[in-house]
């Protein structure tokens, strides 16, 4: 019996031997790195992509420089649209409704005292909205916008001797209204403007690009 355990003894013995040399010759040659699953939760996830841009919404951007003016009481989306125009033409609306420059005239600001800058020279810019719809249009928040070759707005010059006259008013079916608007714009400045004349809720803005003579 004690031979039988003694052999059994040194068998065992012989096992872990043979067992740590094998991990010991696995750890020196270096154990393969374990390889990520596709499926895990800490790999960064692929970036959105963007849905379709809609036709045509890169052209309504471009042709609207300006942002829409906010109207008490109104969240509407302007559903009439009108291609923009050069200065010396007219934006037409499929409605019949339509605008246009004209009259385009210079000066230089003669007053002075606080607020006035004499000297400074503007364009006294006279519009003409004509309705050609069905419809009547509340002229009350007409917003005119003249920006320079850089994208930048001209500040609008109210001197007494620019006589300028807002629009204002409701425009009914048929009729025609005036309205004169000036802008502090240097004289190397007028060969290439966009002027902007946000109307009404129901109307795209009406832009007129170009040179102003």
């Amino acid at each position: 019996m004690r031979i039988v355990r003694a052999c059994a003894t040194i068998a065992a013995l012989a096992l872990c031997a043979g067992l740590t040399a094998c991990a010991a010759t696995q750890e020196e040659q270096g154990a393969p790195a374990p390889v990520a699953s596709e499926t895990s939760t800490s790999a960064p996830s692929a970036p959105a992509v963007p849905g379709p841009t809609p036709s045509g919404s890169a052209d309504v951007e471009s042709d609207q420089p300006v942002p829409k003016v906010g109207r008490d009481g109104s969240d509407r989306t302007p559903t009439v649209s009108a291609k923009p125009a050069p200065v010396t033409g007219t934006v037409g609306y499929s409605d019949g409704v339509s605008l246009k420059i004209s009259e385009v005239t210079f000066a230089a600001e003669t007053a002075k005292g606080p607020g006035s800058f004499p000297g400074r020279e503007y364009a006294r810019i006279t519009l003409t909205l004509k309705n050609g719809s069905s419809e009547p249009i509340d002229l009350g928040t007409v917003v005119p916008t003249l920006l320079d070759a850089a994208g930048g707005a001209l500040p609008k010059v109210y001197a007494a001797e620019a006589d300028v006259v807002d629009f204002s008013g409701v425009l009914a079916p048929g009729k025609t209204a005036t309205a004169v608007y000036a802008f502090a714009v240097p004289a190397a400045a007028r060969d290439s403007v966009v002027l902007v004349v946000d109307f009404d809720d129901v109307h795209t803005s009406a832009v007129f690009r170009g040179e102003l003579s």
